[in-house]
Protein backbone atom coordinates (compact mmCIF):
# COMPACT_ATOMS: atom_id res chain seq x y z
CA UNK A 1 0.00 0.00 0.00
CA UNK A 2 2.78 2.40 0.90
CA UNK A 3 4.57 1.55 -2.32
CA UNK A 4 1.51 2.52 -4.37
CA UNK A 5 1.00 5.72 -2.42
CA UNK A 6 4.65 6.64 -2.85
CA UNK A 7 4.42 5.86 -6.55
CA UNK A 8 1.39 8.14 -6.84
CA UNK A 9 3.24 11.00 -5.17
CA UNK A 10 6.29 10.50 -7.41
CA UNK A 11 4.13 10.39 -10.56
CA UNK A 12 2.25 13.52 -9.53
CA UNK A 13 5.50 15.38 -8.89
CA UNK A 14 6.94 14.12 -12.17
CA UNK A 15 3.81 15.25 -13.99
CA UNK A 16 4.02 18.65 -12.33
CA UNK A 17 7.73 19.12 -13.02
CA UNK A 18 7.56 17.74 -16.55
CA UNK A 19 4.57 19.95 -17.40
CA UNK A 20 6.37 23.08 -16.23
CA UNK A 21 9.58 22.09 -18.02
CA UNK A 22 7.73 21.29 -21.25
CA UNK A 23 5.85 24.59 -21.09
CA UNK A 24 9.01 26.68 -20.83
CA UNK A 25 10.75 24.61 -23.50
CA UNK A 26 7.87 24.84 -25.99
CA UNK A 27 7.23 28.50 -25.16
CA UNK A 28 10.90 29.28 -25.83
CA UNK A 29 10.92 27.37 -29.13
CA UNK A 30 7.71 29.05 -30.31
CA UNK A 31 8.98 32.49 -29.31
CA UNK A 32 12.25 31.95 -31.19
CA UNK A 33 10.37 30.75 -34.26
CA UNK A 34 8.06 33.75 -34.11
CA UNK A 35 10.92 36.26 -33.89
CA UNK A 36 12.82 34.50 -36.69
CA UNK A 37 9.73 34.42 -38.89
CA UNK A 38 9.16 38.15 -38.47
CA UNK A 39 12.79 38.95 -39.28
CA UNK A 40 12.79 36.65 -42.33
CA UNK A 41 9.77 38.48 -43.73
CA UNK A 42 11.61 41.80 -43.46
CA UNK A 43 14.78 40.30 -44.98
CA UNK A 44 12.79 38.98 -47.95
CA UNK A 45 11.31 42.43 -48.50
CA UNK A 46 14.79 43.96 -48.14
CA UNK A 47 16.17 41.68 -50.85
CA UNK A 48 13.34 42.70 -53.18
CA UNK A 49 14.09 46.36 -52.47
CA UNK A 50 17.75 45.79 -53.37
CA UNK A 51 16.78 44.41 -56.76
CA UNK A 52 14.22 47.11 -57.51
CA UNK A 53 15.09 50.31 -55.63
CA UNK A 54 18.82 50.20 -54.80
CA UNK A 55 21.24 52.20 -56.88
CA UNK A 56 25.03 51.79 -56.74
CA UNK A 57 26.62 54.07 -54.21
CA UNK A 58 23.55 54.36 -52.00
CA UNK A 59 23.21 52.77 -48.56
CA UNK A 60 21.90 49.26 -48.45
CA UNK A 61 21.57 49.49 -44.69
CA UNK A 62 19.10 52.37 -44.97
CA UNK A 63 16.83 50.20 -47.11
CA UNK A 64 16.89 47.50 -44.44
CA UNK A 65 16.40 49.84 -41.49
CA UNK A 66 13.46 51.47 -43.28
CA UNK A 67 11.98 48.01 -43.78
CA UNK A 68 12.63 47.00 -40.15
CA UNK A 69 10.87 50.15 -38.93
CA UNK A 70 7.62 48.20 -39.36
CA UNK A 71 8.81 45.46 -37.00
CA UNK A 72 7.24 45.02 -33.56
CA UNK A 73 10.46 46.40 -32.05
CA UNK A 74 13.67 47.78 -33.52
CA UNK A 75 16.62 45.38 -33.81
CA UNK A 76 19.44 45.69 -31.29
CA UNK A 77 21.89 45.65 -34.14
CA UNK A 78 22.19 45.03 -37.87
CA UNK A 79 25.51 44.23 -39.53
CA UNK A 80 26.12 43.96 -43.31
CA UNK A 81 29.29 42.07 -44.23
CA UNK A 82 30.84 41.50 -47.63
CA UNK A 83 31.96 38.19 -49.15
CA UNK A 84 35.32 38.43 -47.36
CA UNK A 85 33.74 39.04 -43.96
CA UNK A 86 34.54 42.77 -43.82
CA UNK A 87 31.89 44.95 -42.20
CA UNK A 88 30.35 47.22 -44.82
CA UNK A 89 27.65 48.92 -42.77
CA UNK A 90 26.13 48.48 -39.35
CA UNK A 91 23.72 50.01 -36.90
CA UNK A 92 23.86 49.31 -33.19
CA UNK A 93 26.78 47.66 -31.43
CA UNK A 94 26.97 43.85 -31.26
CA UNK A 95 27.76 42.75 -27.71
CA UNK A 96 29.09 39.39 -28.88
CA UNK A 97 30.39 37.97 -32.13
CA UNK A 98 27.71 35.42 -32.91
CA UNK A 99 29.22 33.73 -35.99
CA UNK A 100 32.59 33.45 -37.68
CA UNK A 101 33.18 34.08 -41.36
CA UNK A 102 33.78 30.34 -41.80
CA UNK A 103 30.40 29.48 -40.29
CA UNK A 104 28.69 31.94 -42.60
CA UNK A 105 30.41 30.47 -45.66
CA UNK A 106 29.50 26.88 -44.76
CA UNK A 107 25.83 27.63 -43.95
CA UNK A 108 25.34 29.84 -46.98
CA UNK A 109 26.85 27.19 -49.22
CA UNK A 110 24.64 24.40 -47.78
CA UNK A 111 21.56 26.67 -47.64
CA UNK A 112 21.08 25.97 -43.94
CA UNK A 113 19.78 28.59 -41.49
CA UNK A 114 22.39 30.17 -39.26
CA UNK A 115 20.94 31.50 -36.00
CA UNK A 116 21.57 31.44 -32.28
CA UNK A 117 20.14 32.75 -29.02
CA UNK A 118 22.72 34.61 -26.99
CA UNK A 119 22.62 36.63 -23.76
CA UNK A 120 22.90 40.40 -23.73
CA UNK A 121 22.58 43.23 -21.25
CA UNK A 122 18.95 43.68 -22.30
CA UNK A 123 18.01 40.01 -22.20
CA UNK A 124 18.23 37.06 -24.56
CA UNK A 125 18.73 37.96 -28.19
CA UNK A 126 17.86 35.96 -31.32
CA UNK A 127 20.67 36.51 -33.83
CA UNK A 128 20.39 35.21 -37.39
CA UNK A 129 22.63 35.58 -40.41
CA UNK A 130 21.03 35.74 -43.87
CA UNK A 131 22.64 35.56 -47.31
CA UNK A 132 21.18 38.46 -49.29
CA UNK A 133 21.87 39.08 -52.98
CA UNK A 134 23.16 42.63 -52.99
CA UNK A 135 23.89 43.21 -56.66
CA UNK A 136 27.26 42.58 -58.38
CA UNK A 137 30.85 43.26 -57.57
CA UNK A 138 32.96 45.56 -59.73
CA UNK A 139 33.17 44.13 -63.26
CA UNK A 140 36.09 41.77 -63.83
CA UNK A 141 38.76 42.97 -66.18
CA UNK A 142 38.69 40.26 -68.77
CA UNK A 143 39.11 42.11 -72.01
CA UNK A 144 36.68 43.26 -74.63
CA UNK A 145 33.35 41.50 -74.95
CA UNK A 146 33.52 39.71 -71.65
CA UNK A 147 30.36 41.34 -70.14
CA UNK A 148 29.55 44.23 -67.92
CA UNK A 149 29.07 42.50 -64.54
CA UNK A 150 31.36 40.80 -62.11
CA UNK A 151 30.47 38.05 -59.67
CA UNK A 152 27.17 38.19 -57.74
CA UNK A 153 27.61 40.14 -54.54
CA UNK A 154 26.25 38.31 -51.47
CA UNK A 155 25.72 40.25 -48.27
CA UNK A 156 25.97 38.45 -44.95
CA UNK A 157 23.15 40.26 -43.13
CA UNK A 158 23.19 39.74 -39.37
CA UNK A 159 20.07 40.87 -37.47
CA UNK A 160 19.65 40.70 -33.68
CA UNK A 161 16.19 40.94 -32.06
CA UNK A 162 15.24 40.62 -28.41
CA UNK A 163 13.48 37.34 -27.68
CA UNK A 164 11.03 39.26 -25.48
CA UNK A 165 9.52 40.89 -28.58
CA UNK A 166 7.60 37.66 -29.34
CA UNK A 167 3.83 37.93 -29.04
CA UNK A 168 2.97 36.14 -25.78
CA UNK A 169 -0.73 35.88 -26.66
CA UNK A 170 0.11 33.09 -29.09
CA UNK A 171 1.28 31.00 -26.14
CA UNK A 172 -2.21 30.81 -24.62
CA UNK A 173 -2.96 27.22 -25.87
CA UNK A 174 0.15 25.76 -24.24
CA UNK A 175 -0.38 27.94 -21.16
CA UNK A 176 -3.87 26.48 -20.89
CA UNK A 177 -2.43 22.96 -21.19
CA UNK A 178 0.02 23.83 -18.43
CA UNK A 179 -2.81 24.88 -16.12
CA UNK A 180 -4.73 21.68 -16.87
CA UNK A 181 -1.66 19.53 -16.25
CA UNK A 182 -0.85 21.35 -13.01
CA UNK A 183 -4.44 20.92 -11.87
CA UNK A 184 -4.26 17.21 -12.74
CA UNK A 185 -1.02 16.80 -10.82
CA UNK A 186 -2.40 18.62 -7.78
CA UNK A 187 -5.60 16.59 -7.97
CA UNK A 188 -3.53 13.41 -8.07
CA UNK A 189 -1.54 14.56 -5.04
CA UNK A 190 -4.77 15.38 -3.22
CA UNK A 191 -6.24 11.98 -4.11
CA UNK A 192 -3.13 10.20 -2.86
CA UNK A 193 -3.24 12.23 0.35
CA UNK A 194 -6.91 11.49 0.95
CA UNK A 195 -6.36 7.82 0.17
CA UNK A 196 -3.48 7.63 2.62
CA UNK A 197 -5.45 9.46 5.31
CA UNK A 198 -8.93 7.95 4.99
CA UNK A 199 -8.53 4.53 3.44
CA UNK A 200 -5.29 3.11 4.78
CA UNK A 201 -7.11 0.25 6.54
CA UNK A 202 -8.90 -0.94 3.39
CA UNK A 203 -7.56 -3.32 0.78
CA UNK A 204 -6.97 -1.95 -2.68
CA UNK A 205 -9.92 -3.74 -4.24
CA UNK A 206 -12.39 -2.48 -1.64
CA UNK A 207 -11.11 1.06 -2.03
CA UNK A 208 -11.61 0.91 -5.78
CA UNK A 209 -15.16 -0.39 -5.36
CA UNK A 210 -16.02 2.45 -3.02
CA UNK A 211 -14.60 5.06 -5.37
CA UNK A 212 -16.62 3.66 -8.27
CA UNK A 213 -19.73 3.66 -6.08
CA UNK A 214 -19.10 7.29 -5.16
CA UNK A 215 -18.69 8.12 -8.85
CA UNK A 216 -21.98 6.35 -9.57
CA UNK A 217 -23.77 8.31 -6.87
CA UNK A 218 -22.30 11.62 -8.05
CA UNK A 219 -23.37 10.83 -11.59
CA UNK A 220 -26.86 9.84 -10.43
CA UNK A 221 -27.19 13.09 -8.47
CA UNK A 222 -26.44 15.07 -11.61
CA UNK A 223 -29.50 13.62 -13.31
CA UNK A 224 -33.04 14.67 -12.36
CA UNK A 225 -35.71 12.16 -11.34
CA UNK A 226 -39.27 11.88 -12.66
CA UNK A 227 -41.00 15.07 -11.57
CA UNK A 228 -44.08 17.20 -12.21
CA UNK A 229 -42.73 20.35 -13.80
CA UNK A 230 -44.50 23.67 -13.70
CA UNK A 231 -46.07 24.91 -16.91
CA UNK A 232 -48.18 21.87 -17.69
CA UNK A 233 -45.43 19.41 -18.61
CA UNK A 234 -45.09 15.95 -17.06
CA UNK A 235 -41.91 13.91 -17.35
CA UNK A 236 -41.15 10.28 -16.69
CA UNK A 237 -37.62 8.88 -16.94
CA UNK A 238 -36.00 5.45 -17.15
CA UNK A 239 -32.25 5.29 -16.59
CA UNK A 240 -30.41 1.96 -16.40
CA UNK A 241 -26.59 2.04 -16.69
CA UNK A 242 -25.09 -1.12 -18.16
CA UNK A 243 -22.15 -0.76 -15.71
CA UNK A 244 -21.65 1.01 -12.40
CA UNK A 245 -21.30 4.33 -14.23
CA UNK A 246 -22.74 5.27 -17.58
CA UNK A 247 -22.04 7.35 -20.65
CA UNK A 248 -25.74 8.19 -21.12
CA UNK A 249 -27.07 11.40 -19.64
CA UNK A 250 -30.25 13.44 -19.63
CA UNK A 251 -31.51 16.62 -18.02
CA UNK A 252 -34.73 18.60 -17.61
CA UNK A 253 -34.84 22.11 -16.20
CA UNK A 254 -36.52 25.47 -16.72
CA UNK A 255 -34.81 28.48 -18.25
CA UNK A 256 -36.05 32.00 -18.92
CA UNK A 257 -37.18 30.81 -22.34
CA UNK A 258 -38.99 27.62 -21.35
CA UNK A 259 -38.45 24.01 -20.42
CA UNK A 260 -35.10 22.54 -21.52
CA UNK A 261 -34.78 18.83 -22.27
CA UNK A 262 -31.43 17.16 -22.96
CA UNK A 263 -30.34 13.62 -23.70
CA UNK A 264 -26.98 12.32 -24.87
CA UNK A 265 -24.78 9.29 -25.25
CA UNK A 266 -20.98 9.24 -24.93
CA UNK A 267 -19.14 6.59 -26.91
CA UNK A 268 -17.67 3.77 -24.86
CA UNK A 269 -18.47 2.76 -21.32
CA UNK A 270 -17.14 3.04 -17.79
CA UNK A 271 -15.16 5.82 -16.16
CA UNK A 272 -13.86 7.53 -19.38
CA UNK A 273 -17.38 7.84 -20.77
CA UNK A 274 -18.72 9.02 -17.40
CA UNK A 275 -16.03 11.71 -17.14
CA UNK A 276 -16.80 13.06 -20.59
CA UNK A 277 -20.51 12.89 -19.78
CA UNK A 278 -19.88 15.10 -16.74
CA UNK A 279 -18.03 17.67 -18.88
CA UNK A 280 -20.88 17.84 -21.40
CA UNK A 281 -23.53 18.00 -18.67
CA UNK A 282 -21.75 20.94 -17.04
CA UNK A 283 -21.36 22.73 -20.38
CA UNK A 284 -25.07 22.34 -21.09
CA UNK A 285 -26.00 23.90 -17.76
CA UNK A 286 -23.39 26.68 -18.00
CA UNK A 287 -24.02 27.92 -21.54
CA UNK A 288 -26.76 30.37 -22.60
CA UNK A 289 -27.98 28.16 -25.42
CA UNK A 290 -31.70 28.90 -25.02
CA UNK A 291 -31.38 32.66 -25.70
CA UNK A 292 -31.88 32.44 -29.45
CA UNK A 293 -31.51 30.24 -32.51
CA UNK A 294 -28.02 31.67 -33.14
CA UNK A 295 -27.01 31.01 -29.52
CA UNK A 296 -28.27 27.43 -29.73
CA UNK A 297 -26.38 26.70 -32.93
CA UNK A 298 -23.26 28.56 -31.78
CA UNK A 299 -23.08 26.80 -28.41
CA UNK A 300 -23.45 23.43 -30.12
CA UNK A 301 -20.55 24.25 -32.45
CA UNK A 302 -18.47 25.49 -29.49
CA UNK A 303 -19.14 22.29 -27.53
CA UNK A 304 -18.11 20.28 -30.59
CA UNK A 305 -14.89 22.29 -30.84
CA UNK A 306 -14.16 21.73 -27.15
CA UNK A 307 -14.57 17.97 -27.45
CA UNK A 308 -12.50 17.84 -30.66
CA UNK A 309 -9.64 19.57 -28.83
CA UNK A 310 -9.88 17.88 -25.45
CA UNK A 311 -11.38 14.40 -25.92
CA UNK A 312 -9.41 11.54 -27.46
CA UNK A 313 -10.14 10.59 -31.05
CA UNK A 314 -11.84 7.41 -29.80
CA UNK A 315 -14.38 9.41 -27.79
CA UNK A 316 -17.30 11.38 -29.13
CA UNK A 317 -20.87 12.05 -28.05
CA UNK A 318 -24.29 12.31 -29.58
CA UNK A 319 -26.73 14.77 -28.02
CA UNK A 320 -30.21 16.15 -28.49
CA UNK A 321 -31.09 19.34 -26.67
CA UNK A 322 -34.21 21.43 -26.97
CA UNK A 323 -36.22 24.09 -25.24
CA UNK A 324 -40.00 24.12 -25.32
CA UNK A 325 -41.50 27.54 -25.93
CA UNK A 326 -45.00 26.83 -24.64
CA UNK A 327 -46.07 30.43 -25.18
CA UNK A 328 -45.61 30.03 -28.94
CA UNK A 329 -46.47 26.34 -29.02
CA UNK A 330 -43.10 25.21 -30.40
CA UNK A 331 -40.04 23.14 -29.60
CA UNK A 332 -36.64 24.45 -30.74
CA UNK A 333 -33.94 21.79 -30.93
CA UNK A 334 -30.55 20.73 -32.25
CA UNK A 335 -29.87 17.05 -32.85
CA UNK A 336 -26.13 16.33 -32.85
CA UNK A 337 -26.10 12.82 -34.30
CA UNK A 338 -28.44 11.40 -31.64
CA UNK A 339 -31.33 8.96 -32.10
CA UNK A 340 -34.09 11.25 -33.45
CA UNK A 341 -36.70 11.77 -30.69
CA UNK A 342 -40.31 11.05 -31.57
CA UNK A 343 -43.03 13.67 -31.16
CA UNK A 344 -46.43 11.94 -31.09
CA UNK A 345 -49.76 13.73 -31.46
CA UNK A 346 -53.10 13.66 -33.23
CA UNK A 347 -53.47 14.73 -36.82
CA UNK A 348 -56.99 14.54 -38.27
CA UNK A 349 -57.92 12.04 -35.57
CA UNK A 350 -54.96 9.73 -36.22
CA UNK A 351 -51.72 9.33 -34.28
CA UNK A 352 -48.84 11.00 -36.10
CA UNK A 353 -45.14 10.65 -35.28
CA UNK A 354 -42.57 13.30 -36.21
CA UNK A 355 -38.85 12.59 -36.07
CA UNK A 356 -36.72 15.44 -34.72
CA UNK A 357 -33.55 14.98 -36.75
CA UNK A 358 -32.42 18.50 -37.74
CA UNK A 359 -29.00 19.51 -36.45
CA UNK A 360 -25.63 18.10 -37.46
CA UNK A 361 -23.01 15.39 -36.78
CA UNK A 362 -21.95 13.92 -33.44
CA UNK A 363 -19.88 16.08 -31.10
CA UNK A 364 -16.10 15.70 -30.91
CA UNK A 365 -15.52 13.97 -34.23
CA UNK A 366 -15.51 16.61 -36.99
CA UNK A 367 -13.72 19.85 -36.17
CA UNK A 368 -15.51 22.90 -37.54
CA UNK A 369 -18.83 21.12 -38.07
CA UNK A 370 -21.91 23.35 -38.38
CA UNK A 371 -25.27 22.83 -36.71
CA UNK A 372 -28.81 23.96 -37.59
CA UNK A 373 -31.64 24.49 -35.14
CA UNK A 374 -34.91 22.74 -35.94
CA UNK A 375 -38.41 23.85 -34.94
CA UNK A 376 -41.59 21.82 -34.52
CA UNK A 377 -45.02 22.87 -33.30
CA UNK A 378 -46.65 21.22 -30.28
CA UNK A 379 -50.25 20.83 -29.18
CA UNK A 380 -51.87 19.92 -25.85
CA UNK A 381 -51.60 16.17 -25.33
CA UNK A 382 -48.51 15.75 -27.52
CA UNK A 383 -45.83 13.38 -26.21
CA UNK A 384 -42.11 13.68 -26.86
CA UNK A 385 -40.01 10.55 -26.52
CA UNK A 386 -36.23 11.07 -26.10
CA UNK A 387 -34.13 7.90 -25.98
CA UNK A 388 -30.63 6.49 -26.35
CA UNK A 389 -29.63 3.69 -28.68
CA UNK A 390 -29.57 1.26 -25.75
CA UNK A 391 -33.37 1.14 -26.01
CA UNK A 392 -33.82 0.35 -29.70
CA UNK A 393 -30.68 -1.84 -29.83
CA UNK A 394 -31.78 -4.11 -26.97
CA UNK A 395 -31.40 -7.69 -28.27
CA UNK A 396 -33.15 -10.99 -27.72
CA UNK A 397 -31.49 -14.40 -27.65
CA UNK A 398 -31.68 -14.60 -31.46
CA UNK A 399 -29.65 -11.40 -31.88
CA UNK A 400 -32.65 -9.40 -33.11
CA UNK A 401 -32.89 -5.74 -32.05
CA UNK A 402 -35.98 -4.15 -30.50
CA UNK A 403 -35.88 -1.46 -33.18
CA UNK A 404 -37.49 1.91 -33.91
CA UNK A 405 -40.59 0.37 -35.49
CA UNK A 406 -41.65 -1.42 -32.30
CA UNK A 407 -41.04 1.72 -30.26
CA UNK A 408 -43.11 3.85 -32.67
CA UNK A 409 -45.95 1.31 -32.53
CA UNK A 410 -46.01 1.36 -28.73
CA UNK A 411 -46.06 5.16 -28.68
CA UNK A 412 -48.90 5.34 -31.19
CA UNK A 413 -50.98 3.06 -28.97
CA UNK A 414 -50.18 4.56 -25.57
CA UNK A 415 -49.45 8.27 -26.08
CA UNK A 416 -52.82 9.25 -24.58
CA UNK A 417 -51.76 7.74 -21.25
CA UNK A 418 -49.70 9.42 -18.52
CA UNK A 419 -45.91 9.59 -18.96
CA UNK A 420 -45.44 7.03 -16.17
CA UNK A 421 -47.81 4.58 -17.87
CA UNK A 422 -46.07 5.07 -21.23
CA UNK A 423 -42.67 4.53 -19.61
CA UNK A 424 -43.76 1.35 -17.83
CA UNK A 425 -45.37 -0.02 -20.98
CA UNK A 426 -42.20 0.52 -23.03
CA UNK A 427 -39.98 -0.93 -20.32
CA UNK A 428 -42.19 -4.03 -19.97
CA UNK A 429 -42.14 -4.55 -23.74
CA UNK A 430 -38.34 -4.29 -23.90
CA UNK A 431 -37.91 -6.77 -21.06
CA UNK A 432 -40.35 -9.21 -22.62
CA UNK A 433 -38.57 -8.89 -25.97
CA UNK A 434 -35.04 -9.40 -24.60
CA UNK A 435 -36.14 -12.43 -22.57
CA UNK A 436 -33.54 -11.97 -19.86
CA UNK A 437 -30.57 -11.25 -22.18
CA UNK A 438 -28.25 -8.88 -20.24
CA UNK A 439 -28.13 -5.35 -21.71
CA UNK A 440 -24.96 -4.50 -23.61
CA UNK A 441 -25.49 -0.74 -23.44
CA UNK A 442 -26.96 1.90 -21.14
CA UNK A 443 -30.73 2.24 -21.45
CA UNK A 444 -32.12 5.76 -21.08
CA UNK A 445 -35.35 7.36 -22.21
CA UNK A 446 -37.44 10.38 -21.27
CA UNK A 447 -41.19 10.71 -21.83
CA UNK A 448 -42.48 14.31 -21.76
CA UNK A 449 -46.18 15.09 -22.11
CA UNK A 450 -47.40 18.62 -22.86
CA UNK A 451 -50.69 19.07 -21.05
CA UNK A 452 -51.24 22.73 -21.89
CA UNK A 453 -49.89 24.91 -24.70
CA UNK A 454 -50.83 28.53 -25.10
CA UNK A 455 -51.63 29.67 -28.63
Amino acid sequence: MRIWLGTGVVLALLLLGNSIRDYFFVARVLSIQQVRHEVMQHIAAFERDLRINWTPGSSRLKLLTDEMAAASQKPLWIVLRGPDGEVLEQTGTPEHQAFTHGQEAVHFRTHEPLFDVIPSSQGEVVVEDFPVHGGFERPDVRGPGTGQHGRPFVLATEVAMLLSTADRSSLWPIRRNLMINIASALALLLTVGLTAWGFRSYVRGRRLEQQVEIARQVQANLLPTSIQLAGGVQIAVEYQPADEVAGDFYDAFYTDNGLALVIGDVSGKGIPAALLMGVIHGAVRASAWTDSCASHEGETAELNRLLCERASREQFASMFWCYCDAGNGAVHYVNAGHCPPMLVGLWQGEAEIKRLDAGGPVLGLISGAGYTQGRVEIQPGDVMMLYSDGLVEAMNSAGEEFGDARLAGLLSQSFRESPETIRDSILASVRAFSGGVPPHDDLTFVVAKFESVQA
